[in-house]
């Protein structure tokens, strides 16, 4: 089975019209269907996904659905439980913990980089991004919207280092760690409040002040540990 091909978060397909804005297909269709059901919190008290129900509810047949759960099983997001279904896989606290001091490592690079590289069209980029995350009324978000738009915000920053490679080591980081986000929608947890952290970085990588993009990534970056270890 092919996989979707991408150099973004897979959670970004949760916006209507595909992987790269075009008219979806009927597999990322359902796959996008499938994880906002996952990213809703609606697998609670140790539901299963079932692939006759979701195509019949879908209103498609059961191949692109059964494709996109495939997917999703590639992708260790969701398992295959034999006679039950389809259930969320939960990733360890070790696992967790171990993606954000890799990601500490990585996004500290990232941000010095982005410091340094920044031209015309990455400062207009980051200007664009700094202005929709000053309009946002943060208090009033669940925490799937803040991550989300939080990871747009690490993703656009390591666009703009100018290293590929370490833009894609990133992304497959962020994807980790959104497994772990699953597990804090499941758990009904909410965001932090009062905290503005992105739209701090924005600014101080505009300014280029490498010192204080560093300092406050790694605060940035600790939030989700800090989530875990007070489940």
């Amino acid at each position: 089975m092919a996989a979707l091909v991408r150099t973004t978060s897979i959670f970004d397909m949760t916006a209507p019209g595909g992987s790269a804005g075009s008219l979806p297909t009927r597999k990322e269709e359902a796959y996008r269907r499938i994880l906002e059901i996952v990213l809703g919190g609606e697998l609670n008290g140790g539901a299963y996904l079932n692939e006759q129900k979701l195509a019949e509810a879908f209103g498609m047949s059961r191949a692109p659905v059964r494709e996109a759960l495939q997917m999703l099983c590639s992708e260790h997001i969701l398992a295959n439980v034999p006679r039950l279904g389809y259930s969320v896989v939960p990733i360890s606290i070790r696992e967790i913990f171990d993606t954000v001091d890799l990601r500490l490592l990585l996004e500290t690079e990232s941000v010095r980089l982005a410091c340094r590289n920044q031209d015309d069209s990455a400062r207009a980029v980051l200007s664009s991004l700094l202005l929709r995350e000053k309009e946002i009324q943060e208090d009033e978000e669940d925490i799937h919207s803040w991550i989300v738009k939080g990871d747009m915000v690490h993703q656009t920053i390591a666009e703009v280092s100018g290293n590929v490679m370490l833009k894609r080591t990133i992304v497959s980081m962020i994807d980790l760690l959104r497994r772990a986000s699953i597990q804090l929608i499941l758990e009904g947890k909410r965001k932090p409040s009062g905290i503005h952290f992105h739209r701090a970085i924005l600014e101080a990588i505009l300014a280029g002040n490498e010192d204080e993009a560093v300092s406050l990534m790694r605060q940035d970056l600790m939030i989700i540990k800090d989530l875990i270890v007070k489940r």
